[in-house]
């Protein structure tokens, strides 16, 4: 008996770790644009494989209290969140989750809801999705984009702009849903920084980003990845190796998700020193990217540097390593990039 114990404990400890994901959504339409949507048949069919798959799709808070409870390595967990509080999200996505007895997580910009913008959800509709027993959480009041200052704005200025739109967009959710509600806050646009951050860690909240990537309990926190879907990456073949992803056991990123006038920035990732010389392959704007190892004092540290030019704007930086078993590590870099020292239009 103690050496069938023994044996399974191996066999356990043999196993890459199963940890969350988070899905990430738009607009589930045909109409809508294609770089911020997914069509109705590409959402079900999502819905469809995560179910073949054994996911046990969860709401954003049960998903979060798990992972921070160290769930079950057997466990597959995975939550579905939307962004924004458009409308074709109560028309088109949540009948499919309702078939199904799943729970949606929704980040609302109240300004758009409150200015009844379309084709954004009514205030009427938001409290009739919490009713419902989805989650409804803070994306900002006005959407703005964190990182940039306005001209002249000092950082205390700044500080308190970014702080009262953060603030006021949850007091407004909580006044129409009429309760107190998670602190969780997705980045508009995706971005942020390390100032952003602290900010946003000093008022309370878990961050969640526009990134690829599994969480387990080493998450940091004020940036969560959150896969991001859209008709260009609807596709199982690839999404299915995000969705089954793990995550890389980054201990230090240098410098962290951050603005840059570079070109070609360079970023280095301290791992195991198991991991010194392994399989990494890195992608920026689908060309393969330069890998440079240094290993000493216990840890491995990779740099990574874009074979070609960032374009101004965001852009993500990924990297991948084979767990086996057709399953990868995965781990997401976020780059802003001014131009000429200004921000990109938009």
């Amino acid at each position: 008996m103690i050496r069938l114990l023994a044996l399974l404990l191996l066999v356990s400890a043999a196993l890459p770790a199963q940890a969350a994901v988070i899905l990430l959504y738009h607009h589930v339409s045909d109409t809508t644009p294609a770089a911020t949507s997914v069509t109705p048949a590409q959402f079900r069919e999502h819905l469809q494989r995560l179910d073949e798959e054994g996911f046990e799709v969860v709401r954003l808070d049960e998903l979060v209290q798990r992972v921070r409870d160290g769930a079950d390595p057997r466990e597959k967990l995975a939550s579905i969140t939307f962004d924004d509080a458009y409308d074709s999200i109560i028309d088109n996505a949540i009948p499919m989750l309702e078939e199904r007895g799943w729970q949606a997580t929704v980040f609302v910009a109240t300004e758009p809801v409150q200015q009844r913008r379309r084709p954004m959800m009514s205030i009427d509709q938001i409290r009739a999705l919490h009713q419902r027993g989805h989650l409804m959480v803070n994306h900002s009041h006005t959407h703005p984009h964190l990182v940039r200052r306005q001209d002249g704005e000092s950082s205390r200025a700044w500080r308190k702009r970014i702080s009262d739109d953060v603030q006021r967009g949850q007091a407004l959710l909580e006044e129409w849903i009429g309760e107190s509600l998670p602190k969780y806050f997705a980045y508009p646009y995706g971005e942020h920084d390390p100032a952003v951050r602290e900010l946003l860690g000093n008022l309370g909240y878990i961050g969640f980003a526009q990134r690829s990537g599994a969480l387990d309990g080493n998450v940091n926190w004020l940036d969560v990845p959150r896969i991001p879907v859209n008709r260009q990456f609807a596709n199982w073949d690839g999404l299915g190796d995000k969705v089954r992803a793990l995550p890389m056991p980054v201990s230090r990123v240098t410098p962290d998700a951050s603005i840059t006038e570079e070109a070609r920035p360079s970023f280095e990732l301290t791992l195991p020193e198991s991991w010194h010389g392994r399989g990494l392959n890195c992608f920026a704007r689908g060309q393969a990217a330069k890998t440079e190892w240094t290993a000493g004092q216990g840890a491995a540290r990779v740099r990574v540097t874009p074979a070609g030019d960032l374009a101004a704007g965001r852009s993500l930086v990924n990297c991948t390593a084979s767990a086996g078993g057709g399953r990868f590590y995965w781990y997401s870099h976020l780059w802003m990039r001014k131009a000429d020292g200004r921000w990109y239009a938009e």
